[in-house]
């Protein structure tokens, strides 16, 4: 709703032609940012890092108080520099710096990310150097005041943006939330540099898309901060810190950056700095291709490790490890949402008799084999585990007592090598635990055994049954 709101405020701002009107739009527009976040606060759930919020409700209301003396001073005709809206608006930068400082984190944990934002935040002060803060330095027009505050927008924009990408590297998730707030932070600094550079060759005028950026900036703060997921504390939902490709590419492009402002602002008479600029471009980029290469190769390998870990080696099926996963995470549906849940263990009959008789090669084929059958008659959703030598559980997911029973038959009839297997069924009960399951369906196994193999029975739920050990 407030994105909405915001969005269509901008929209008009920008149609209309400039006055009167526009600027009490504008006004009212930026206050009334700074009061949505003030209110986010006091709701039932207000956003994680309360103290943050808080900076940042203040920070949009020195803004927009600025913007409210600007304007009345303009329309007035009226244009001192600097005047006390460049101080409003230069107060707002120290409450977002600490702010995204507060909201990246404590410091001391070391995933690179702050790092990784001092090299992008590097190459860009080169670039803004450059184009924003050099040719101010060189106006022979400018006090040492004006000179203070026309290049004091630049620094600052410069000391926000690593924080801003600090906390881009930090949370690998996608937290909506947090998105609208980085989106924010990233408009409101391209509204910042567009009327830099705009003010300084003096194309920027009142009204335009420099002042719409700021608007924009602000929606997204207010959407922000009532967007339930900003209630979540990030690092419980962060991400691994390695360095991701997006990210690896984010550098690679700072690292250019400043050898192209080298290559393409040097003079005429520095043919030697130009080479060597190309060159250092060149050699990066290569670099750069071979690191993607390495990143792709451990990507790789950790993904074949983590299928190692959950898996058998010798049948492909899931080991006891992932079997306790997937339990729990049955159980707990099971818990929460009342839906049924079958498990059986199966044990294939007389396979020492059939080791001893063929071979033990023969009988690592058989599990392979029986393994591959019987993945064919189960769906994606259920899980068959190797619980230990022949003995096998098969998981059955939103699976009724009728159900289950027609599903470990048919489990049973595909069994290889004209061999058989016995089975003990049990369906969950609403607080049992994994343990107690596992071993009901353990003791109708040995009960199909004891009545002549070749055969499945389901579970009892007697109290013993149930009480965990």
């Amino acid at each position: 709703m407030w994105l909405a709101i915001g969005l269509v405020a901008t929209f008009a701002y920008m149609l209309m032609p400039y006055g009167a009107t526009t600027a009490a739009l504008y006004v009212v527009a930026s206050l009334g940012a700074a009061a949505v976040v003030a209110a986010a606060l006091f709701r039932g759930c207000s956003p994680w890092c309360r103290s943050a919020w808080v900076l940042i409700a203040i920070a949009l209301l020195l803004g927009g108080t600025g913007h409210l003396i600007w304007y009345v001073l303009d329309l007035q005709g009226l244009e001192p520099f600097p005047a006390a809206p460049d101080f409003l608006y230069l107060a707002v930068y120290p409450l977002f710096i600490v702010a995204l400082w507060r909201l990246g984190g404590p410091a001391d944990r070391d995933d690179g990310a702050l790092g990784d934002a001092l090299i992008v935040g590097i190459s860009a002060a080169v670039l803004a150097w450059a184009l924003l803060i050099q040719p101010y330095l060189y106006d022979p027009e400018l006090t040492y005041l004006q000179l203070l505050v026309s290049a004091g927008y630049p620094v600052f924009d410069l000391m926000l943006l690593p924080l801003a990408l600090r906390l881009v590297f930090r949370y690998n998730t996608r937290i909506d939330g947090q998105l609208f707030l980085l989106l924010g932070v990233l408009a409101y600094l391209a509204a910042d540099l567009l009327y830099a550079h705009g003010n300084s060759t003096g194309w920027y005028q009142p009204g335009g898309l420099t002042d719409a950026g700021w608007l924009i900036a602000y929606t997204l703060f207010a959407t922000a901060a009532w967007h339930p997921s900003s209630q979540v504390n990030p690092d419980d939902r962060t991400g691994s810190h390695e360095l991701s490709r997006r990210r690896l590419y984010i550098l690679g492009s700072a690292a250019v950056l400043v050898p192209a402002i080298i290559l393409f602002t040097a003079g005429v008479d520095t043919d030697t700095v130009r080479v060597a600029a190309g060159a250092s471009i060149l050699i990066f980029l290569l670099v750069l291709y071979r690191m993607s290469g390495l990143i792709r190769e451990t990507q790789r390998q950790a993904q074949a490790l983590e299928q190692l870990s959950r898996t058998d080696p010798l049948t492909g099926a899931a080991n006891r490890r992932h079997l306790e996963t997937v339990l729990e995470d049955e159980l707990a549906r099971v818990r929460r949402l009342d839906t049924p849940l079958a498990l059986a263990f199966i044990d294939l009959d007389y396979f020492k008799q059939y080791n001893d008789l063929h071979g033990h090669a023969q009988g690592d084929r058989l599990l392979r084999d029986l393994v591959t059958a019987w993945h064919q008659e189960l769906r994606p959703s259920d899980t068959i585990a190797r619980y230990g030598g022949e003995e096998f559980v098969v998981v059955l997911p939103h699976t009724g007592p009728d159900q289950a029973g027609t599903v470990i038959e048919r489990l049973r009839q595909r069994t290889p090598n004209q061999q058989t297997c016995s089975a003990g069924i049990a369906c969950a009960e609403p607080m049992e635990t994994a343990e107690s399951l596992l071993r009901r369906a353990d003791q109708a196994l040995y009960r199909a055994k004891d009545e002549g193999r070749n055969q499945s029975r389901f579970a009892t739920t007697d109290e013993a049954a149930l009480a965990p050990s």
